[in-house]
């Protein structure tokens, strides 16, 4: 990294939780990343994968996509997990089918402190 800087990337509890709960494992200094199938969004580009820090983001987002898609999608989201280091690596390595389609999401409640913060 510039100037040798080193950064170490913490996921949040709740996020180790859930993907305990799916049998991902994470190696040190990496973090899960969840996506729930069926889930894409529209873009100049192609449509755009979402992929979310946390699993409750990605259920979130699927339900309101569900909303209002007028339920055409089914009831509940069927997630799945990955790690950052995994996703990085497959891109790095251009096996990642789509890559260009991948969007990441931070978790909401970062962004709700990030807007108190810029004073918005």
């Amino acid at each position: 990294l510039a100037d040798g800087e080193n950064y170490i990337l913490i996921p949040s509890a709740q996020a180790r939780k859930s993907a305990a709960e799916v049998g991902l494992k994470l190696d040190a200094n990496d973090l899960p990343l969840f996506v729930a199938d069926r889930l894409a969004f529209a873009s100049s580009g192609g449509a755009q994968v979402p992929l979310f820090f946390e699993k409750e983001d990605a259920i979130v987002s699927y339900q309101r996509l569900q909303q209002q898609s007028g339920s055409k999608l089914p009831a509940e989201p069927k997630i799945r997990a990955t790690s950052l280091l995994d996703e990085l690596n497959s891109m790095e390595k251009g096996t990642r089918p789509g890559v260009k389609q991948l969007e990441f999401y931070a978790a909401a409640d970062d962004l709700m402190r990030a807007d108190a913060l810029m004073g918005n």
